[in-house]
């Protein structure tokens, strides 16, 4: 489980774990470390990248599924894009304005 928390949570955390359980401190603090390193400009580059691929497969996705409910002469709504494009329906909703822009 990861959880995101702010530099001030994290230092009273640590206090916390000082005054109480040296075991589990010094583990949250090894933790940390890792959390720190696994963070390569390596892997954030191929992380974006990713990113721009799905992204990318989605607009295109969204596009043929405008373009079929179209020519089958459907109403265009998120939800129908997202059923035709086999996209989750949060993922259309993403794309809300790209959607409307292309069923105009």
């Amino acid at each position: 489980m990861r959880i995101t928390i702010t530099e001030a949570e994290f230092e009273a955390i640590q206090k916390i774990l000082v005054q109480n359980d040296t075991m589990l401190y010094n583990r949250f603090n090894e933790e940390f470390k890792k959390s720190i390193l696994s963070c390569t400009p390596k892997k954030i580059k191929a992380t974006k990248k990713a990113n721009n691929v799905k992204r990318k497969r989605s607009r295109t996705a969204i596009t043929n599924a405008v373009n079929m409910l179209r020519f089958e002469n459907k109403k265009i709504t998120i939800y129908n894009v997202a059923k035709t494009a086999e996209i989750s329906y949060n993922t259309a909703k993403q794309y809300k304005d790209f959607i409307m822009a292309q069923s105009a």
